[in-house]
């Protein structure tokens, strides 16, 4: 973990930073997953968690390194490049519905990125989570529900066929209970990061400000 003095841009301000975008991207997962059921619009809400994840999860990484090793060094790359390919078909697709109907099959490249980015994100997870149960810098539980509820959620979907349905027909079970529970991991992981920097930043400007006073 850094042990930076607390300034303006010092690693633990940005460890700080990074905890809050994945405490805010768990948040918004669990929302957006767990209410589409209910309202299909809320799935931007997820949107908005991946984009948490795009700017928090490096710093997560910096946080707990190097005891996370290559599984944690690889899955932030994957989770960061994956899922900004995933927010750009994204917001692609929120543009496209903003000027009219979105096509049942879009051009090859769209699914060619779209794949990509999938599978890059789902391995960037997958690799992250087991470098948290590694580093056991954070909680050990958080990494497994994120593990765990990723990979259930595909899993199930997978199984019962919901998750190749180009329009839903098959009730999305594992999406519905298995991506809130991977947002519960993220929102773990992320509050642990988000506190302890804000802690260490507090004791550290006290330090500070009681060595300036004895001078």
């Amino acid at each position: 973990m850094d042990t930076t003095n607390s300034t303006t841009n010092t690693p633990r301000t940005r460890n700080k930073s990074s905890g809050l975008a994945v405490l805010i991207a768990g948040i918004a997962i669990i929302i957006g997953a767990a209410g589409s059921a209910v309202l299909d619009g809320l799935w931007i809400a997820v949107l908005i968690g991946f984009l948490g994840l795009i700017y928090g999860i490096p710093g997560v990484h910096r946080y707990q390194a190097p005891a996370d090793g290559a599984l944690g060094t690889w899955g932030a790359v994957l989770i960061r490049y994956g899922g900004a390919a995933l927010v750009l078909l994204g917001l692609v697709s929120l543009l496209w519905e903003a000027v009219g109907d979105v096509p049942d099959e879009g051009p090859v490249l769209v699914e060619v990125i779209w794949l990509i980015g999938f599978v890059a994100f789902v391995i960037g997870v997958i690799l992250f989570a087991l470098g948290v149960v590694r580093a056991k810098v954070l909680p050990v539980a958080s990494g497994v529900l994120m593990l765990v509820g990723l990979v259930g959620s595909l899993v199930v979907d997978m199984v019962t066929g919901a998750f190749f349905e180009p329009e839903p027909v098959t009730t999305e079970w594992g999406f519905y209970v298995g991506m809130p529970v991977f947002g519960l991991g993220l929102a773990w992981v992320g509050y642990t990061v988000w506190k302890d920097a804000g802690a260490r930043s507090g004791v550290e400007s006290a330090v500070a400000g009681d060595a300036r006073r004895e001078t």
